[in-house]
């Protein structure tokens, strides 16, 4: 039951960060690291990931490549790591919005 949630929450988040994040990112600048560390409910789903990252550049931040992509085990939401761990994005479900906090 946990898992079917855990894709439903997915799949509709992957639709709200895909329209927020479509504010003139339009072709992929970033790589993903040799051993880049995906797991979770991102493992596999690169077009989380992708979402993720323009969500993370549409709102001003940095991330040429990713380090890190999984989903939250304790809140809604995803952790990203950038730029050889260099950056730490998280992206989090509040009252159903989605917002980005830089650590």
């Amino acid at each position: 039951m946990k898992k079917i949630v855990l894709s439903v929450a997915a799949f509709f988040m992957t639709i709200v960060l895909a329209q927020a994040a479509n504010c003139g990112v339009t072709t992929k600048k970033y790589t993903i690291e040799p051993g880049a560390s995906i797991y979770g409910a991102v493992e596999g789903r690169m077009d989380i990931v992708d979402t993720l990252v323009k969500f993370v550049k549409a709102h001003g931040n940095r991330c040429d490549s990713v380090s890190a992509a999984s989903d939250n085990m304790l809140s809604k939401g995803y952790t990203l790591k950038c730029n050889k761990y260099n950056y730490t994005y998280q992206i989090l479900d509040k009252g159903g919005k989605w917002y980005l906090q830089v650590e």
